[in-house]
């Protein structure tokens, strides 16, 4: 039987007071880690979370021995372990919409010669979470796991132009529109019209927005229920991306979402 606090009692609405404490603190350092995407040193992690140092230290170690950091001997700086590598591929195992996309994702590369991607969206980010690659020496080549600002590429303007109107512009205040490159679309008038289109045509296109050199081109995954929940792509260095091969492929790639759409129900 577990008894509960009268603090806790009076605010059964909030979460938080069934939280524990380092554990939402190591969590919190994890997260810090993986945003930062560099090294970071006890009192740099002290002051980003306002944590003591030496609580910090003890957390610290604590995940260094379970592999969940790593800390260098020379710099005594620390970044995520490679346990986390090992618990997001189990994840990503587990994901239904993974599994059921894998012959979708092999259809794709098949008909273009070129990679194709499934990604799913995660709080404001786009996450990769598989694909397939061609035999090409010369191919687009994300890798799993990459996670990036869902008003970038051509993954992120395929869930935005299917999600609701005030979503998108929380989504936008939060990640902004910035310029990753030369071709990137940075002004909010002109993005909202490239999402416009998209609904338009069904599906979106990244020209070299993201990265330069690679194109793609983007079609929604839909739930039964109508909600957008993933998108299917088709990445390729931009060379090789003509308009009548982005219009060939995103016409392939909304007829494979559908395909897979069709699946989830």
């Amino acid at each position: 039987m577990v008894v509960k606090s009268k603090s806790a009692r009076t605010k059964k609405n909030d979460r938080s007071v069934y939280l524990v404490p380092a554990v939402d603190k190591a969590l919190e350092i994890l997260a810090l880690l993986r945003t930062e995407g560099r090294e970071m040193n006890l009192a740099e992690i002290s002051k980003a979370t306002g944590s003591h140092k030496s609580s910090v230290q003890r957390l610290m170690t604590t995940l260094n021995h379970h592999g969940f950091v790593k800390r260098d001997e020379v710099t005594k700086r620390y970044a995520l372990g490679i346990a986390l590598a090992e618990y997001g591929r189990v994840a990503l195992n587990n994901l239904d919409i993974r599994q059921l996309a894998k012959p979708y994702l092999q259809a794709l590369v098949d008909y273009s010669g070129e990679t194709a991607v499934l990604a799913i969206m995660n709080d404001t980010k786009m996450v990769m979470i598989d694909k397939r690659e061609p035999p090409s020496q010369i191919r687009a080549s994300p890798f799993i796991g990459l996670r990036f600002p869902a008003t970038a590429t051509s993954n992120g303007k395929a869930l935005l132009a299917w999600m609701p109107e005030d979503r998108v512009t929380e989504i936008m205040q939060i990640e902004g529109l910035p310029a990753a490159t030369r071709h990137s679309i940075t002004k909010p008038s002109l993005y909202r019209a490239d999402l416009a289109a998209t609904r338009e045509r069904g599906y979106a296109i990244d020209r070299e927005e993201f990265q330069e050199g690679v194109s793609g081109v983007s079609a929604p995954v839909f739930t039964p229920k109508g909600l957008v929940i993933a998108t299917i792509s088709i990445a390729a260095p931009a060379f090789r991306m003509t308009e009548e091969s982005i219009r060939k492929y995103g016409e392939k790639c909304m007829e494979v979402a559908a395909q897979l759409s069709a699946q989830l129900r």
